[in-house]
Parts: structure tokens; C-alpha cells; sequence
């Protein structure tokens, strides 16, 4: 199948068949590396993750809306590489999806090793929190898989294994959103907002 069939078959895709197929690579991943993490590795272990410097980084901030900026700088930055990494295919497989399954590897294992910085996760219990966790963390990655669904079709270079210097696909003139593509985005960048706000207010009743 070459380039231009796969194009066609994406562009013949929902966007919301494709943020249930990402989701659920994401959700499995993050799963299944929480039960490794939990049963096999030492509490503590992901500790000194950049993920975690960050968090360190935002709760220095002294006050509400320092914190609060900072949260959403971040989360912010984190949206527009979900983004970017699409410009990049390898093996028609936008690179996007590969930070979506390093998301999902990692995250599993910060929170199956009690690894937070900023929290222990002891201190909750299942109910809250599990609460806690969707309304924060959950948000995040919900808006990060409607980045990625939302871009995959914006590939401008193919890259495989023989040929480390990318190909060309297309210019940057090419590259087309539909409406439906740009109202997700839209979203996505509200969910940030929200979780980072919600962040914010957890962090200062700690």
C-alpha cells in the first residue's frame, strides 16, 4: 500500500474511531505498566523522572495562579509536541502515537510506584483517589490522544529502518484540517485548562 492509499484511508476515518483506538492503547499500556510497576518494583522507583522534575518545578511556584500557569505552560508544551511529533512518520506510523505509548508506559509506572513528588498516594484513599486521578491526570491524557487523533494525517516526512533520512510527503501547504479536527483541538486545549485549574486547587489543600 503506498503513501497516497494510506492518506486516503485515514482521511476516510473518524476522528472519534481514531481517538477509541488511541485511548485504548493508551488505557492498556497504562495498565499494564501500573501492575508492573506495583508487583515488581520498588516504591519510589520513577522518582527523578522529568515528568516528576516538572511537578517539582510547579509546586515551587508561591502562589495560586503561579502554580495554576505554570501547570498549564506545561501541560501546554506537552499538547503542542503530541502535535508536532505527527509532522513525523515511521514506517507510516505517525510518531505521535509513539509519545502516546511512552505516555502510557510511563504514567503507569510514576503512579504504580507511588512515585509522585508532590503527593503520596497513600494519603487517599480508593474512592477519592480515583477521583482525584481521572479529574487530573485522566483529563490530561484525554485532551493529549484528541492531539494526536486530531493530527495524524499532517505527516510531511516518512522514515524506515533503511533509510534514516526522511521522504517527503507532503508541503506544508498541504496539510488540511477539517472543522471537525480543529473543534477537537479547541477542546483539548479546554480539558488542559480544566485540568491544570484542578491541579491547582488540589495542590494548594495538600
Amino acid at each position: 500500500m503506498d503513501v497516497i492509499q494510506v492518506q486516503q484511508k485515514e482521511q476516510q476515518e473518524s476522528i472519534f474511531k481514531r481517538f477509541l483506538w488511541l485511548y485504548g492503547l493508551y488505557t492498556l499500556l497504562n495498565m499494564i505498566s501500573f501492575l508492573v510497576g506495583y508487583y515488581l518494583l520498588p516504591e519510589g522507583f520513577m522518582r527523578g523522572s522529568p515528568q516528576l522534575a516538572v511537578s517539582s518545578l510547579v509546586a515551587s511556584a508561591p502562589s495560586f495562579w503561579g502554580q495554576f500557569s505554570l501547570t498549564l505552560l506545561f501541560n501546554l508544551g506537552a499538547f503542542v509536541i503530541c502535535v508536532l511529533t505527527n509532522l513525523q512518520r515511521f514506517h507510516e506510523i505517525p510518531m505521535g502515537c509513539i509519545v502516546l505509548i511512552v505516555l502510557g508506559i510511563t504514567s503507569g509506572l510514576i503512579s504504580g510506584t507511588n512515585s509522585f513528588s508532590a503527593s503520596d498516594l497513600k494519603q487517599f484513599n480508593a474512592w477519592d483517589g480515583t477521583a482525584m486521578g481521572m479529574s487530573i491526570g485522566g483529563v490530561e491524557m484525554i485532551a493529549y490522544v484528541v492531539a494526536i487523533a486530531a493530527t495524524v494525517n499532517i505527516g510531511l516526512y516518512e522514515y524506515n529502518l533503511q533509510q534514516w533520512r526522511g521522504t517527503k510527503i507532503k508541503n506544508w501547504r498541504d496539510i488540511r484540517l477539517t472543522t471537525s479536527e480543529i473543534l477537537c483541538l479547541c477542546l483539548g486545549i479546554l480539558l488542559l485548562i480544566l485540568a491544570a485549574y484542578r491541579e491547582t486547587v488540589m495542590a494548594m489543600n495538600l
